[in-house]
């Protein structure tokens, strides 16, 4: 992973959250997961960053809109994103041009969600930079939709990894999902249903991808 930590004084410390896809969210029904049950209400603290003029409150709400919904792995990006700040930066408020992610995740909804944070594709006074490095270190530079779709096919755990890091300072803070988060053949299932790899989902299997799917959503921290 040298591409990651270029330039870098690159200290990584790991924290691994045993249900980081569980979210303190206020939406109704995922769109990603069509016939998924309403989220419990919750509300989950807006991040907070110096644009170079003023103090910019981003929702998860507006990662919503930026993204057309509020999906999983946009989510899990938020807080991600909010647990790397807090830890980095304490009650210090970032400057939007200090932040850099870098995003081992290929999915649409994770990228919106680091590119709206980073100023990349929205109008802001400041600009972080983000990058999309793989676990094999592939930089990702095509990050349209289709794309991304098809390098998430073969997600598993390792990918759900991101470095929030300070750039001025060198310093970084990786957020790590560990693997019993996933209920066992997770990933196999969701390639099935969402790819037809290696062949068409049947009923049952949507169906029980979708309950596997609404419980990793809906796990307490």
């Amino acid at each position: 992973m040298r591409d990651t930590k270029s330039g870098m004084n690159f200290r990584v410390a790991t924290l691994v959250i045993m249900s980081i896809l569980a979210l303190s969210l206020t939406i109704a029904v995922d769109a990603h997961m069509p016939g998924a049950k309403p989220l419990p209400d919750f509300e989950l603290t807006p991040i907070v960053i110096n644009d170079g003029k003023t103090e910019m409150e981003i929702a998860i709400e507006d990662i919503g809109k930026y993204h057309g919904d509020i999906c999983v792995c946009g989510s899990c990006a938020f807080r991600a994103t909010q647990l790397g700040i807090s830890q980095i930066w304490g009650d210090e408020v970032p400057a939007g041009d200090d932040i850099r992610i870098i995003n081992r995740l290929p999915t649409p909804g994770s990228k919106d969600c680091f590119q709206y944070i980073t100023g990349q594709g929205i109008e802001t006074n400041t600009k972080g930079e983000y990058k999309m490095i793989l676990p094999d270190a592939t930089v990702v530079a095509n990050m349209t939709k289709k794309n991304l779709k098809k390098l998430s096919k073969h997600v598993s755990t390792d990918y759900f990894r991101f470095d929030v890091c300070r750039i001025s300072t060198g310093e970084c803070f990786e957020v790590a999902v560990e693997e019993q988060v996933f209920p066992d053949g997770y990933f196999e299932l969701r390639k099935k249903v969402k790819f037809g790899i290696p062949e068409n989902a049947t009923s049952e299997e949507k169906a029980l991808f979708k309950s596997d799917w609404e419980t990793i959503r809906e796990r307490d921290f």
